[in-house]
């Protein structure tokens, strides 16, 4: 699985709409047929980025980008 060497363009909060900080990648693993996304063909999973709201205190995540 291939990991990103750097974050993607900021996040804004899906809640109130203030700019989110990154918090974690996280690899996500599917058994064949449970997720519609595209994997890593060696992994079978991907990686989401987490992140967390300094504003309402709301979480989001999103695939990350390679």
């Amino acid at each position: 699985m291939n990991f990103p060497q750097q974050r993607s363009e900021r996040m804004n909060c899906p809640r109130c709409g203030a700019v989110m900080n990154y918090h974690a990648d996280k690899a996500l693993y599917f058994n064949e047929g449970d997720e519609t996304r595209s994997t890593d063909s060696a992994t079978g999973g991907f990686i989401e980025e987490i992140h967390a709201c300094p504003n309402c205190g709301a979480s989001a995540s999103r695939p990350a980008s390679n």
